[in-house]
C-alpha cells in the first residue's frame, strides 16, 4: 500500500519484458526501432516532427516552472514562503506531467531520478554499500508536504536544483531525439496505462494529495502530442469527446479518497483507450517492432488478453507449443522430480487451494516447518522475479531452486532427466514437446523439464475474475460492496499503490520490467502491539544492503480469497486480519521500530464498513477458471 517511503529493487529480465532499458543520451534510437533502420528515415514523418516540437515545447515550460521553484525554495524563510513554493511545486510537478509521457518513453533514467521513489536504492551488481540517495519530486513533496519544511530547507533547496540540472539534461537529449508516429502513439497508449494504474493510485502523489490534478494535466500532455494528428472524422469527434470528459471528470473531483475510481476507469478511462486505438487504426499507423508484457496491440491493461505471459520469460522459450504445456502439467505432479519420489509440486501448490496450500508454512521432507509461506503459482508468469526474496528472474530459474532445494524437494534435475527418459510414454512427451530435425535431439534433459514446467505455470495467468469484467464494462458482475472496496483499495486504503492494477503483483507498470520490495514490519505472530518482527532478513539475506533488511516482494493479490494464511511467514489467518495490520500502520504501528519500514505508520482509520468493503473487493479477484 501507498507509503511515505517506497523501495524499488529493479530486477531487469534482459530484454524479455519490454524495451530493453535504454541508455540516456542524446540522440538514442527510438524504441524498437528495427536494426540498420535510418534514425533519419523514421523521423521523416512532418507529424513526428511536430510532436517532437510539441515535447519540447512542454519540457521548456517544465524548464521554467522548475526555475521558479528553485528560486523560491531557495528564498524560502517563514510559513507564507512555504505556501509558495508549495504552490509552485504544485505547477512545477503539472509541468512534469505534461512532459511525462515523453521523458518515460526517452529518457526513463533521467525521469526515475527526478520523480523516482523517496528511498535509497541499492545497486546490488556493486556490492551492499553501493546504496545511491533519492532525488527529486517525490524528496521534495515529502519535505515540502510533511514535518517541518522551514527545518528541511537545506533539503528543499537541493532538490529544487537538483532538478534544474536533471531537466537541463533532459532538454539536451530531447533536442537531438528522433520519433516516428508509431512510437508517438505508443507513447500515448503507455501514458494512458501509467495514468490508469499509477497516477490514479497515487504512486507518486502519497503526501501532496494531488494524484487527480496531475493525472489531468498527464490527460493534457496525451491531447497536445495527438494535436499534430487530428483530422475531421467521426472517430477523431469521439475520441476528442471522451477525452475532453475525462479531463473535465479529474479537474472536479473534490479529493482523491473520495472520487469514484471504478466508474471513471470503467466509463471513462477505458473507452479513451479505445478511442485511442481506434483512431491510430484509421490514421494506418502502425505499432513499434517490441514484445512488452503489456501487448503491443492491446488498447488497455484492462482489455482481456492484454499480458503476454511469454514476454516474461527467455528469448527462446517465449512461445511454447501446446504440447510443451501438456508436459509441463504432467511433470508438475510427478513425483519422480524429488529425491525421495513422494512429493511433487502439486505437494504444496494444489489446485483445490488456489495453488497454495493452506499452511501457515508448508512442511519440510523432515516434517519440520519451512520459514515462507506457499504462494500460489497462478499469474506467476506475469511478473518479474519470484521467490519472497525475489532471488530469481525466470520462472524457469525458480523450478530448479525448488526441486533442488534439500530441504523442499531435495532432488536432482539431471538424475530426473534420466528417470523420465526411461519411461518410454514420458520419452515421447518430451519429443512432441520438443520437436528437433532429428529424434536424438529430442532428448529428455534438465533443461527441458524447467521449460516444460515453467511453460505449464504461463499458462495458468486467470485475468477474467468479476472485477475484470467490470472493469471492461459488465458493471453487474460486481456486488456493489465490492464496487466500494475497489474505490477503498484505490483511495483511502491506497492499496494500489504497491499492489499495481490489474495484476495487482509489485511489477511496476506500464512497461513491466522491474519489480517492488516493500518492507512492512511483518511481526513473527499476529498481534495488535508489543510485536517482535519476524526474523527472516527477506531481500537483505541475498544482498546484504541494509535497505533491504527486512524487504519482501510484492505479491499478486489474484485469488488471495482462496490462499490463507498470509504474508511470507503465514502470520495472518485471515483477510480481516490482514487489513487490520494495514490499517494500524504495519509494524511500526503495532510496537516496531523500524526506521527502513515502507508502510507508514500512521494509521489508515478504516471504518469498519470499508473494511468489510475492502475484504469483498478482494474476493472478488478470484479466477481459477480451467486450473483444477
Amino acid at each position: 500500500m501507498t507509503m511515505s517511503m517506497r523501495m524499488t529493487l529493479i530486477v531487469m529480465a534482459g530484454c524479455v519484458v519490454g524495451a530493453c532499458s535504454r541508455p540516456d543520451t542524446p540522440g538514442n534510437s527510438v524504441p524498437g526501432q528495427r536494426a540498420g533502420a535510418s534514425a533519419t528515415t523514421a523521423a521523416s514523418d512532418p507529424r513526428a516532427e511536430q510532436v517532437l516540437t510539441v515535447w519540447r515545447t512542454a519540457l521548456d515550460t517544465l524548464a521554467f516552472s522548475t526555475a521558479q521553484l528553485d528560486t523560491l525554495a531557495r528564498a524560502m524563510r517563514d510559513v507564507r514562503d512555504v505556501a509558495t513554493v508549495r504552490e509552485a511545486f504544485h505547477t512545477a510537478r503539472r509541468d512534469f506531467k505534461r512532459a511525462e509521457l515523453a521523458l518515460e518513453y526517452y529518457a526513463p533514467s533521467t525521469t526515475r531520478s527526478m520523480n523516482g521513489p523517496p528511498v535509497p536504492e541499492v545497486e546490488e551488481t556493486e556490492g551492499p554499500e553501493t546504496v545511491f540517495p533519492p532525488s527529486g519530486f517525490q524528496v521534495l513533496e515529502e519535505a515540502l508536504f510533511s514535518g517541518d519544511p522551514l527545518g528541511a530547507h537545506e533539503v528543499i533547496a537541493r532538490e529544487s536544483g537538483t532538478l534544474r540540472e536533471l531537466i537541463t539534461r533532459a532538454r539536451t537529449m530531447m533536442a537531438a531525439q528522433h520519433t516516428t508516429p508509431a512510437h508517438a502513439w505508443d507513447a500515448t497508449r503507455l501514458e494512458l496505462a501509467r495514468v490508469a494504474t499509477l497516477g490514479l493510485a497515487g504512486f507518486d502523489a502519497a503526501v501532496s494529495g494531488h494524484a487527480l490534478p496531475e493525472a489531468q494535466a498527464a490527460l493534457d500532455g496525451v491531447a497536445r502530442t495527438l494535436a499534430p494528428f487530428r483530422t475531421t472524422t467521426r472517430t477523431w469527434q469521439r475520441l476528442d469527446t471522451v477525452l475532453a470528459a475525462a479531463r473535465a471528470a479529474l479537474g472536479s473531483a473534490p479529493t482523491r479518497e473520495s472520487f469514484d475510481h471504478l466508474r471513471f476507469l470503467t466509463l471513462q478511462l477505458q473507452p479513451l483507450a479505445h478511442a485511442l486505438d481506434e483512431a491510430r487504426r484509421e490514421l494506418a499507423i502502425g505499432v513499434p517492432v517490441e514484445r512488452r508484457g503489456f501487448r503491443m496491440t492491446a488498447a488497455s491493461v484492462f482489455d482481456s488478453g492484454a499480458f503476454d505471459a511469454g514476454a516474461f520469460a527467455p528469448l527462446d522459450l517465449q512461445d511454447p507449443p501446446r504440447e510443451r504445456v501438456a508436459l509441463g502439467q504432467s511433470l508438475f505432479g510427478d513425483v519422480r522430480l524429488s529425491g525421495s519420489a513422494n512429493r511433487s509440486c502439486r505437494s504444496c501448490h494444489a489446485p483445490a487451494r488456489g495453488f497454495a496450500d493452506g499452511l501457515k508454512t508448508p512442511r519440510g521432507l523432515d516434517g519440520t516447518a519451512l520459514a515462507r509461506n506457499t504462494p500460489t503459482v497462478i499469474n506467476s508468469g506475469v511478473q518479474v522475479g519470484s521467490f519472497a526474496d525475489l532471488r530469481t528472474t525466470f520462472l524457469e530459474d525458480q523450478i530448479a531452486d525448488v526441486v533442488q532445494n534439500t530441504a523442499e524437494m531435495h532432488g536432482h534435475l539431471d538424475r530426473a532427466a534420466l528417470l523420465l527418459a526411461s519411461d518410454g510414454a514420458m520419452a515421447a512427451q518430451f519429443r512432441t514437446a520438443f520437436p528437433a530435425p532429428r529424434a536424438a535431439d529430442s532428448l529428455v534433459t534438465a533443461a527441458r523439464i524447467q521449460a516444460a514446467l515453467a511453460a505449464y505455470l504461463r499458462s495458468l495467468t486467470r485475468l477474467d475474475a468479476p472485477i475484470d469484467r467490470a472493469l471492461r464494462g459488465d458493471m453487474a458482475a460486481l456486488p456493489e460492496d465490492a464496487r466500494r472496496g475497489f474505490n477503498v483499495f484505490v483511495g483511502k486504503a491506497r492499496c494500489a499503490s504497491c499492489h499495481f492494477l490489474p495484476l495487482t503483483n509489485g511489477t511496476v507498470p506500464p512497461m513491466y520490467q522491474r519489480s517492488e520490495l516493500e518492507v512492512l514490519g511483518v511481526p513473527a505472530r499476529a498481534t495488535t502491539a508489543g510485536a517482535r518482527v519476524d526474523p527472516d532478513p527477506g531481500r537483505f539475506g541475498i544482498s546484504r544492503a541494509e535497505p533491504h533488511r527486512y524487504a519482501f516482494r510484492t505479491p499478486s493479490l489474484r485469488n488471495v480469497a482462496l490462499t490463507a494464511p498470509y504474508m511470507h511467514n503465514g502470520a495472518y489467518p485471515t483477510l480481516e486480519s490482514v487489513i487490520e495490520f494495514y490499517d494500524l500502520g504495519g509494524g511500526n504501528g503495532i510496537g516496531l521500530s523500524l526506521p527502513n519500514q515502507t508502510l507508514p505508520a500512521a494509521p489508515l482509520r478504516l471504518s469498519a464498513t470499508e473494511k468489510r468493503d475492502l475484504v469483498a473487493f478482494l474476493r472478488a479477484l478470484t479466477d481459477t477458471t480451467g486450473t483444477q
